[in-house]
């Protein structure tokens, strides 16, 4: 098991976010959470990768009960372990793509030119070949987007968590993007946890579900 979340709440203030959110992650899997704007997705998503503690429940990650880890323990465990993407992309201003994508790595210890060979295969990957030198505001938002997925995968992570991955990308980049998951989470043993906007479309995941009013509902 990558990750359990057991009776997890979440408020803000006056405002419950999450409820009873009950969710378990295992190797090879992929699950999709559905949702309109803002009905806890991205909350769901940063409880997930360590970025957030729930107000109530339990957090079990690779078998270890983080629930009343610190600050620094979760940022361990987040470097070496989960590889996130928030639904912004993010990428440094300063660093053209490749170093961007090698970013993690470098953090590592990884050597530059070890680091940049690796970015700059997942680039090729995810259709950016020819760009790996581009600042992120010389590419479109899509071209951004991949970039920031590829900076997740690149330091080859046991859970990815994936917040709207897909909302500036055409339908290739889209297939792309998820068949590279697929391969990913499959060949490595690994897990994904992605979020999306899409009512109706599913995205081919081991399961998919839908939140709403702070609960998850299984849909697929």
């Amino acid at each position: 098991m990558i990750l359990e979340l057991r009776g997890v709440w979440f408020e803000r203030g006056a405002d419950t976010i999450l409820r009873e959110v009950d969710l378990s992650l295992e190797r090879g899997e992929i699950l999709v959470v559905h949702g309109r704007s803002g009905v806890g997705k991205t909350t769901l998503a940063m409880i997930a990768a360590l970025l957030l503690a729930p107000t109530r429940g339990r957090t079990v990650f690779m078998g270890s009960d983080v629930t009343g880890a610190g600050d620094q323990e979760r940022s361990k465990l987040r470097l070496k372990h989960i590889g996130y993407v928030d639904q912004y992309s993010r990428l440094l201003p300063s660093l053209t793509l490749v170093d961007n994508v090698a970013l993690p790595l470098r953090l590592m210890g990884v050597g530059r030119e070890e680091a940049r060979r690796e970015a700059s295969m997942l680039l090729e990957r995810l259709g950016l070949k020819g760009l790996e030198e581009r600042y992120p505001g010389e590419v479109s938002g899509g071209q951004r987007q991949r970039a920031a997925i590829a900076r997740a995968l690149v330091k080859k992570p046991r859970l990815v968590v994936a917040d709207e991955p897909l909302s500036s990308l055409d339908d290739e980049a889209r297939e792309t993007v998820l068949s590279l998951l697929r391969d990913y989470v499959r060949e490595r043993g690994a897990a994904a946890l992605i979020t999306t906007t899409e009512l109706g479309v599913l995205y081919g995941g081991d399961r998919e579900y839908m939140l709403s009013e702070g609960r998850l509902r299984r849909i697929a």
